[in-house]
């Protein structure tokens, strides 16, 4: 059971990340911003279009588990971000892209991403760092570094937990 004021983290898809960025599903064998190949003993997809705009770095972060307080998150004006886990599933706190000093706590939203999906945020989408989704958990990210500071600001209104419902996620 979730704390009353909560956000607790929907899994990811096309449909629900809109207004935040693309969702690609490189596991589902059915995305069409997806090219599907195969031969004997194995099949792959890779994406249509470059995953990000420009030509981005590759990192990786090490993050804990849920649940967790988000208290402060960053933006990127000029570049998008993908992220994409691992080998365990990671949740993705993030708040609307906007010109406020700081995000709201009252917009902050979670999405949880699986092994196989990758998401790309939309410039200055707000966001905080990844959590693992039953534990700690490493998950790779791709944004052009050395733009300038993206720095952490505190989340207006004060920090809001991010917990996963038991049960609800396969």
């Amino acid at each position: 059971m979730s704390a009353p004021d909560a956000v607790v983290p929907r899994p990811v898809s096309s449909e629900n990340f809109a207004p935040f960025g693309k969702v690609y599903d490189l596991m589902g064998d059915t995305d069409s911003a997806v090219i599907w190949t195969a031969g004997e003993g194995w099949n792959d997809g890779f994406t249509r279009t470059p995953l990000i705009e420009g030509a981005g770095h590759l990192g990786i972060t090490r993050g804990g588990g849920a649940p967790w307080s988000c208290a402060a998150m960053e933006r990127h004006p000029g570049t998008e971000e993908a992220i994409f886990c691992a080998a365990e599933p990671v949740i993705l706190a993030v708040a609307p892209a906007s010109v406020a000093g700081a995000p709201h706590r009252d917009d902050i939203e979670a999405f949880v991403i699986a092994p196989g999906q990758a998401v790309v945020m939309h410039r200055n989408v707000w966001h905080d760092a990844c959590r693992g989704l039953s534990g700690p958990a490493p998950y790779y990210w791709m944004a052009i570094c050395g733009l300038g500071e993206s720095p952490w600001v505190p989340v207006e209104g004060g920090p809001r937990l991010v917990q996963a419902a038991q049960g609800q996620y396969p």
